[in-house]
């Protein structure tokens, strides 16, 4: 499968919403199940590395409600995952696609960590993070500017925790066109990505970032 750009992701997602009408959380809900089955085949094969409890960090955007939709997928099954905001749930936008998914998760009673003023986020993050995997759901291929805190904050957490990382779409602060880290970027042993690999996974330093790439379908035919 051909790697995409960045704009060519976002002409799919326009053309699946737009043309063939298909809303936006169906993608989401897609992408979600593509992740829960590439996690499913992980235990398989790595039970004692790949195990939960799962810790999803999640932005406000759309990578975090795919971050939101797969903690739903895992907890069905009967898996521990919890939810680390990597902002505060006001910097949700009310009834996006994300904010659905995240109030759902709020009536099926599962664990949500809001950051808050008493400890630095990724000192936090440290204490609350006690073995099983993480899954970096922040941002997603939109990013093209250097990262700012609390993101920093966040990927130093991650990098530091010794876990193993899998990275929804792409690792945080990794530009998907040239594969250049934007300021800091997460170092995954797995990538999720969703419809098509994209170009900055086999340029610069994506492939020390992104592991090994699962490309998933969200419901859309590519090419």
């Amino acid at each position: 499968m051909l790697p995409l750009s960045r704009q060519a992701i976002r002409s799919l997602d326009l053309r699946a919403i737009n043309e063939l009408g298909i809303p936006g959380i169906v993608l989401m809900e897609n992408a979600a199940l593509g992740c829960d089955r590439v996690l499913e085949g992980l235990r398989a094969c790595g039970p004692g590395l790949w195990c939960p409890p799962y810790r999803i960090i999640c932005g406000p955007g759309n990578n975090g409600g795919d971050g939101f939709a797969l903690a739903r997928h895992l907890h069905n099954r009967g898996l521990e995952a919890t939810i680390h905001l990597a902002e505060p749930r006001s910097r949700l936008r009310p009834g996006s696609d994300g904010a659905v998914n995240l109030g759902i998760l709020e009536r099926m009673g599962l664990e949500i960590h809001e950051p808050g003023p008493a400890l630095p986020l990724e000192e936090a993050f440290r204490r609350a993070t006690t073995g099983g995997a993480i899954i970096d759901a922040m941002l997603g291929t939109g990013l093209d500017r250097p990262l700012r805190s609390p993101y920093l904050e966040w990927v130093q957490a991650v990098n530091g925790s010794g876990l193993p990382v899998v990275a929804i779409d792409i690792p945080t602060g990794l530009d998907a066109d040239t594969g250049a880290v934007l300021g800091a970027a997460v170092r995954a042993d797995h990538t999720i990505t969703m419809a098509a690999p994209k170009i900055g996974f086999g340029q610069g330093e994506g492939p020390r970032h992104t592991g090994k790439v699962h490309v998933v379908g969200i419901g859309i035919r590519v090419g």
